[in-house]
This record gives C-alpha cells, structure tokens and sequence, in this order.
C-alpha cells in the first residue's frame, strides 16, 4: 500500500494579524492520480485530522496522457472539497489537455466541469482575497505557458512578466501564489508573494543528504528549488515532494508528502497541534 507523510512547515509574517491559532495551509501536489489507501482514504483522513483553515492543490493531480482516466484524481478533489475550503491551479498535465484540444478531446472541459460542481475555485492567472483570522489574505493561480515547462532551453520569466500573469502586490495583504514548477523561484519571490508553494519536481526524484534533489523533470542536476523551503528577502517558496509520479516510476529516500504550513505572525508561538 502507497503511503505517505506529512511535512510541516512554520513561516512568519508581520502581514499576519498576531494569535495564538496558526493558520493552517495543506497544500496537495502532484497526485498524478494515484491512491493513499482505498479511494484515497488515508489521504483523506490525514488531511482532515489537520484541521487546515485551506486546502491548496497545486497542480498534476491528474495524468495527462489521451485516454488515460483521470477518476481517482478527480474523485479525490470531489472528496476532499466536500469537507475543505479547496482552491487549485493548474500544473503543466492539466495544461497541456487544455491548449491541445484535438488529442484530449474533451478531458479538460471534463476536469472543470468536475472541480466546478464540486465547489473548487480554480485560478488561472487569477487570485481570490480571503480574511483568515483577521488577515487578509490574496491567493493567486499561476499558470504558465507551454515553453516554460521546456526540458531544454527553457523561456526565461521576467518579473514584468509574472506582473502580466497576476498583477501587482497589494503590500497590506499576504499573498500566497500556487506555481507549479518551482524553476522560476527567484521571478515569484522577487515579484513579491510572501508564500509560493510549488510541486513538479517530485523532489528531486532521488533525495540526498541534507534534503538537495538529484534531478529534475527537465534533467537539470540539483535544481536549485525541487525540494524544501527557500527563503529570500523574507519571502519563501516551498516546493513539495509531491505525492505521485508517472514515467519515472521512482523515488529514492524521497518519501511521497502533504504540506503542511502554519502561517504566524512575527513573536507569535503556535499552539495548534
């Protein structure tokens, strides 16, 4: 049986209104349309004894591949949004079914159709402003072109160009942006999202002593952003291990994971268990 752990993470923040409870982000990536126990119910279960304020999807919860059935993904978002506040954005598998129409046919009008009815607030390129815990709060969906995900001369992401997808930072808020493939960390830290959360890289495929990734999906060696917590200028990118694979059917002291962070105001100690 798949298994999987819970990795946890604490940030600060002096945008984050000073309280005793944290708040809680668990934030799924890279599923690829496996299962955690029977229907991904040991998955389910797990996120619902966190106890998270949100539940973030970012991306490749599916497989996209022309006729491969995207149901234990999509019976899991389904699930997990009748118990969650879910908001997702797209990784590079749900992206290529929606920019080539002729070879998926109609598998991503089929997977938003399905996130719609179950609730999930799907951004693309877009953001939703939320009050946690009297903090506001911007959450924003980054989805980036095909030749962005390139395996070899990959395009460049200027942050004049990230402010095209998204927008400007409004710098009484916290933000939070979904980004999928954690490449560009530097352009979404410098752009000005207090907290990216990224995936893609399945953390390094194998894992090496102090948590550096051996590879990329792209082939790059050590990838500066695959696996952990990154922090610049009091900003912080995280990229998950994912929870899935496809193709490289692989993974070397590099455990499948949920994120888990707890959000908290500077000086502020969390007593949340």
């Amino acid at each position: 049986m798949k298994k999987a752990v819970a990795k946890y993470y604490q940030i600060k923040s002096d945008k984050v209104v000073l309280s005793e409870i944290p708040i809680r982000i668990v934030f799924i990536s890279d599923l690829h349309n496996i299962s955690i126990g029977h229907r991904n119910e040991i998955l389910l279960d797990k996120i619902d004894s966190l106890s998270p304020d949100l539940v973030l999807i970012g991306g490749d919860t599916i497989v996209g591949k022309p006729g491969v059935s995207m149901d234990v993904g999509l019976d899991f978002i389904k699930e997990v949004a009748k118990r969650h506040h879910v908001y997702a954005a797209n990784g590079n598998h749900e992206y290529r079914l929606k920019i080539y129409p002729d070879t998926y046919k109609d598998m991503y009008n089929h997977y938003l159709e399905t996130l719609q009815r179950a609730g999930v607030t799907l951004l693309s390129n877009q953001n939703v402003c939320l009050i946690i815990n009297e903090t506001p709060i911007v959450i924003h969906g980054l989805e980036l072109n095909r030749s962005n995900y390139k395996r070899f001369n990959k395009q460049e992401l200027s942050v004049a160009e990230l402010s095209k997808y998204l927008g400007e930072i409004e710098a009484d808020k916290f933000h939070i942006l979904l980004a999928h493939n954690p490449y560009y960390g530097p352009t979404y830290m410098s752009w000005g999202a207090d907290l990216t959360l990224s995936g893609h890289y399945h953390g390094g495929i194998v894992r090496l002593p102090q948590n550096k990734a051996l590879i990329g999906n792209d082939f790059q060696i050590f990838p500066s952003y695959a696996y952990g917590r990154h922090k610049e200028d009091g900003r912080y990118l995280i990229a998950s291990a994912g929870l899935g694979e496809h193709t490289i059917p692989v993974r070397v002291n590099n455990p499948r994971e949920l994120v888990v962070v707890d959000i908290i105001g500077n000086e502020n100690k969390s007593k949340r268990g």
